[in-house]
């Protein structure tokens, strides 16, 4: 089929409904699922990779069944790509982790706030919240705080946006641990690393998850 591909699309739901509109209803869950490799295909790409040949050749035998055994085998070709991916990008942050790490002897709070400046440093999502906080002050307001996101990363670009207001959550809940000098949840570092290097719908379902440890944490805490 002609049709455009995902990366044309910034927005995962112009691209779903693009879909809808221009595919064949029994080839649809295949051409999304496809749209998700080629997106990871491209993320190789980006970080100056060759595309795994196993995958390759697997996509390709993919490619000659039918359905629906060719959609649900391309989904579970992704779902491994997906986990090749996370080991990747963990193994290539782990020596910079190390060279980060807070000294031995800080109290918990302190090594909030080193992930906290290392996050505005290396995530520009996660900068946004920093600017945004010089600029207006602690106190966040939803519509002044979405006005400012559309200024500086366009009216339309709606995944970066939700992205970004995801990360002014985790920023609220980080400066939680921080002034209470709570202890991080294990492996949050490697965890958080590598999302602003992922698309979407991964980038999405990833950063909740890690918003939602954080959260049940401090419920935990709480009533401790």
């Amino acid at each position: 089929m002609n049709i455009k591909p995902r990366i044309d699309f910034g927005d995962h739901e112009q691209w779903r409904a693009y879909v809808r509109r221009e595919v064949p209803p029994q080839e649809q869950d295949y051409v999304l699922a496809l749209g998700r490799t080629e997106l990871f295909r491209r993320f190789y790409e980006m970080r100056g990779r060759a595309f795994p040949e196993a995958f390759r050749q697997e996509l390709e035998q993919i490619g000659r069944l039918n359905d629906p055994g060719r959609t649900e085998a391309l989904v579970s070709l992704n779902d491994r790509i997906f986990r090749s991916l996370a080991g990747m990008l963990f193994a290539e942050a782990r020596p910079a982790l190390a060279q980060t790490r807070a000294a031995e002897g800080a109290s918990e709070g302190e090594r909030v706030e080193h992930v906290l400046e290392e996050l505005c440093e290396r995530n520009p999502y996660f900068a946004l919240c920093t600017g945004y906080r010089q600029a207006f002050g602690d106190r966040v307001n939803a519509a002044e705080w979405d006005r400012y996101l559309r200024e500086k990363l366009g009216a339309d670009a709606e995944d970066e946006i939700c992205f970004a207001r995801a990360m002014m959550e985790m920023d609220t809940l980080l400066r939680y641990f921080r002034d209470r000098n709570l202890r991080l949840p294990r492996h949050f570092r490697d965890r958080v690393w590598f999302l602003q290097y992922l698309r979407e719908p991964e980038r999405s379902v990833q950063t909740r998850a890690i918003l939602s440890m954080l959260a049940t944490e401090i419920e935990a805490c709480m009533s401790a």
